[in-house]
């Protein structure tokens, strides 16, 4: 990768460092003393107890995903700890690593869940060496990326994975209407303002389905974001891809 690849990668990755600053900054004025109360709008929790039960959520998908005690697993974007949090709540015993690229979220994770491990990475990769990850997952990620970040992301996953390890994840896709407000929030940002301040990205699942099979994953499994037969439901769309053993 040349200089001016790799500058224009860690440019792209800083904006979005800059990005979610700017809401920290914004929702401490909003709750002046409360630091906890502040990160847990920034990631977009209306409030503790939602906090905490989208994070009991997302333990709930990865129970049924097959987490179990004394695996290894790796939570891209993991915020302020909302699945971190979670899991300690429910007792879980294992190998946690949680990375995201805002410093101050990553600060917080370590404070509140000092047995996990928790690091600022800002690179398209998986801080994790080859083969050693149960599941890697991320919650609301792939959302704000671009296509081709995502491949990258992928792409290194696979690399970090156990042979039979899981990647889990959440992402928007045009095919459920629930999802359409998203794009139509923007189209109005778009209309008044000629920009919108955060990046929502789409994906087709034939898009994720191509990626697994050129990445070397197993055929992708789907839930959709109103299911709630296995758990409760996501809102967001699920994709599972595994690692052949």
């Amino acid at each position: 990768m040349s200089l001016i690849q790799k500058l224009l990668i860690r440019a792209n990755r800083w904006h979005f460092v800059h990005s979610y600053n700017t809401i920290i900054a914004r929702e401490r004025k909003k709750y002046p003393g409360d630091l906890e109360r502040a990160l847990i709008g920034a990631i977009g929790s209306s409030g503790p107890e939602d906090f905490a039960r989208q994070g009991d959520l997302q333990v709930d998908v990865l129970r049924h995903h097959g987490l179990t005690d004394g695996m290894a697993i790796y939570d891209l974007g993991c915020g302020c700890g909302r699945t971190a949090m979670a899991l300690q709540r429910a007792g879980w015993q294992g190998d946690y690593t949680g990375a995201d690229i805002v410093a101050p979220l990553v600060a917080h994770v370590k404070a509140r869940c000092p047995d996990y491990r928790a690091l600022v990475h800002r690179d398209l990769t998986i801080a994790a060496p080859d083969g050693t990850q149960d599941i890697v997952f991320l919650w609301s990620v792939f959302t704000h990326l671009y296509p081709e970040e995502c491949y990258l992301y992928l792409r290194d996953m696979h690399r970090a994975l156990k042979p039979g390890g899981k990647v889990i994840f959440s992402f928007l896709e045009f095919e459920d209407p629930g999802h359409h407000q998203v794009f139509h929030t923007r189209t109005a940002n778009f209309a008044a303002k000629g920009w919108s301040s955060v990046l929502d990205s789409f994906l087709h699942r034939d898009w994720i389905r191509l990626w697994a099979r050129e990445l070397g994953f197993a055929e992708p499994a789907f839930t959709d974001g109103t299911d709630a037969r296995d758990h409760g439901a996501f809102w967001q769309s699920l994709a599972v891809l595994g690692k052949p053993r």
